[in-house]
């Protein structure tokens, strides 16, 4: 069943880094950075900021920084742990005719820790950060979330089952974390009515 898994996740993986353009090329080296820390936290914070309830903004932001860095820390552990090689590694080790050839590199050519994606990480748990605080048209805030996997396939630097593992790591770790702010205290983020809402 793992056999069959991982060899559909390569063919996705050829399927969707194959059909490149030199516009998406651009476009897409800058939705992947979106996935970044250094940009994801910045407009998170931003956002929760302009439309948190002052009295809640507090708590909020204390919630949005444990399941970020929480996030940032499971994922990590995880890549550590698995040990899969990127795109790039897996083709070359498996003697592909071309090998770097067979795979589209958009950036650095990375080689180690493939699962999960961390940059989907990131975005997914932003988004569900972001969807739990603001509620108000949460959809939305998931569709840069899935720009940014799709983006790291592309990019030649994950697997689509790495941005999977990637954005299942990023939606649950807040989910989570929210639910002991919950248990712990009377009005948590999100809990008291969002005048943003109405």
């Amino acid at each position: 069943m793992l056999h069959h898994l991982l060899h559909l996740d390569v063919v996705l993986f050829s399927f969707i880094n194959y059909h490149h353009a030199r516009f998406f090329d651009g476009f897409f080296t800058l939705v992947t950075w979106l996935g970044n820390g250094w940009v994801a936290i910045p407009l998170t914070g931003g956002a929760l900021v302009l439309f948190t309830p002052r009295p809640l903004l507090a708590k909020t932001l204390l919630f949005a920084a444990i399941a970020g860095a929480l996030t940032g820390i499971l994922n990590t552990q995880v890549k550590h742990h698995v040990g899969r090689p990127r795109p790039c590694a897996y083709f070359a080790a498996a003697s592909a005719p071309g090998g770097f050839a067979r795979v589209h590199v958009v950036g650095e050519p990375l080689q180690q820790d493939s699962f999960p994606s961390g940059h989907s990480a990131t975005a997914f748990a932003a988004a569900t950060i972001l969807a739990l605080v603001i509620r108000k048209r949460s959809i939305l805030y998931y569709i840069p979330a899935v720009l940014v996997a799709y983006s790291r396939v592309y990019v030649g630097a994950h697997f689509p089952l790495d941005t999977a593992g990637g954005a299942l790591l990023g939606c649950c770790t807040p989910v989570v974390v929210i639910y002991f702010f919950r248990r712990r205290a009377s009005s948590p983020p999100a809990v008291q009515e969002n005048p943003y809402d109405q």
